[in-house]
């Protein structure tokens, strides 16, 4: 039965990809080619309008050590995207009369600090006042070995809260992954499993699942980095702790029908809900929609959902760069008849190694996150919270392009000449707290 599924969905999915209009086409191929040539993407892209497939094309490979090519059946890491099925799955288990929104989060984890005041719809709407485990100083470590829940548990019984829950909204990876652990408490199943008897098979969800780190993964795009004169493969790191908040796989047909499985209430009525818990609310030249998108060493996914309009834009890439931000955008303009601009090919310059010391050290982005810039091999390098380091292309003596943020750097001189702060997006200071970064 569940083959049969999937060969009736790569069929109705082949079929509406064959109705894709040729202008619209056109349009995202003009747009999206300079970004491919300048190994900002590679991936996979559609666009739906009213139940048609306007637009499903790949670009670029899906591993380029062997030259094999991106495919609509590829499937991605899509991160944070991760979060809606989270979400989802709390969803149907309060459905089902298994839990309550308004649970404390003591309930399910006894003892945890302030867990009688922590709910379950703060942990979805990450107002809970949990640190995110990206912010803590042990993750460097963490990220290199399995860590599961109890671990995690046991951690983040030691870290302050950031806020009273309830007060302020602070993105924290670790109240998803608190979500999976009492879906696994509710359900008597685990997190992956759940997802797939109540998620992905009900929706004809074929090729997703929980993205593995050593188990062979028939289709799997490989990932990789942004690099000095090209692409690397990402270092290693163990995704055991990113469960409910980033350990997802899809491809650009399962989100398809992830969409559609929304839009069309088959799971449950997103609307009814006093948020659309696991995504963002947005809104574009007056239409609202939802979204969410996800960023995980070596790829990038993005989901637009326009519900009342009936309209779905999808970006998956296998290049961790920030060009799904522009590139999204781009689409859901052409999604509504518009025509954006390509952007404009980049040239950088070359600057000595003596001048790009002078940038060495860490940077204060906020009270819990700390950015290092390193200069090596005669090229500047960039690290942000919990990540790799990463090129930096000079457009300027002072102002770099940032491609795994899509963003200018501006390094700003105080009054004794040395660089005191780093201008994030050129406006956005994070001041100079240190001389030497961190290895």
């Amino acid at each position: 039965m569940r083959r049969l599924v999937e060969l009736i969905g790569i069929l109705l999915i082949g079929y509406l990809a064959s109705r894709a209009d040729p202008s619209t086409m056109l349009k995202v191929d003009r747009f999206l080619q300079p970004y491919v040539q300048m190994q900002d993407f590679s991936g996979c892209v559609l666009i739906a309008r009213q139940g048609q497939i306007v637009t499903r094309k790949c670009y670029g490979n899906a591993n380029y050590e062997l030259s094999v090519a991106n495919t609509p059946q590829s499937k991605f890491h899509i991160a944070s995207v991760t979060k809606s099925f989270t979400a989802a799955a709390v969803v149907i288990l309060a459905e089902q009369g298994k839990l309550r929104f308004t649970d404390k989060l003591s309930r399910y984890i006894p003892d945890f600090p302030n867990g009688d005041k922590i709910t379950i719809v703060e942990l979805l709407e990450h107002s809970s006042g949990i640190p995110s485990y990206y912010s803590i100083p042990e993750y460097e470590g963490l990220k290199l070995r399995p860590v599961h829940f109890d671990e995690l548990i046991a951690i983040m019984r030691k870290k302050p809260l950031e806020f009273e829950p309830g007060s302020k909204s602070s993105y924290s990876d670790t109240g998803y992954a608190f979500l999976a652990y009492i879906i696994e408490k509710v359900s008597g199943e685990s997190y992956g499993q759940f997802l797939d008897d109540q998620i992905f098979a009900r929706l004809g969800m074929t090729d997703s699942g929980t993205f593995p780190d050593t188990a062979l993964l028939p289709n799997r795009a490989s990932g990789y980095q942004p690099w000095i004169g090209g692409l690397r493969n990402p270092p290693f790191y163990d995704k055991t702790i990113l469960t409910g908040s980033g350990s997802i796989y899809s491809s650009l047909d399962d989100l398809y029908r992830w969409y559609k499985g929304i839009k069309e209430k088959q799971l449950f009525d997103i609307k009814a809900l006093d948020y659309p818990y696991g995504w963002g609310e947005r809104e574009f030249e007056g239409k609202k929609f939802i979204e969410q998108s996800g960023r995980d060493p070596g790829y990038v996914a993005r989901i637009a959902a326009f519900l009342d309009q009936d309209v779905v834009v999808i970006v998956l890439s296998n290049v961790e760069a920030g060009a799904d931000d522009p590139i999204a955008k781009g689409l859901e303009a052409i999604a509504f008849g518009g025509d954006p601009a390509p952007p404009v090919q980049r040239s950088a310059i070359d600057i000595s190694a003596e001048s790009l010391m002078q940038y060495q050290g860490r940077y204060e982005i906020s009270p819990n996150a700390v950015m290092d810039v390193k200069m090596s091999g005669g090229h500047l390098f960039l690290r942000g919270p919990g990540g790799d380091y990463l090129p930096l292309e000079a457009s300027s003596p002072d102002t770099f392009f940032f491609k795994q943020m899509y963003t200018s750097m501006v390094f700003h001189h105080g009054d004794h000449a040395g660089v005191d702060s780093l201008l994030w997006g050129g406006d956005y200071p994070c001041k100079k707290i240190a001389d030497q970064p961190l290895p």
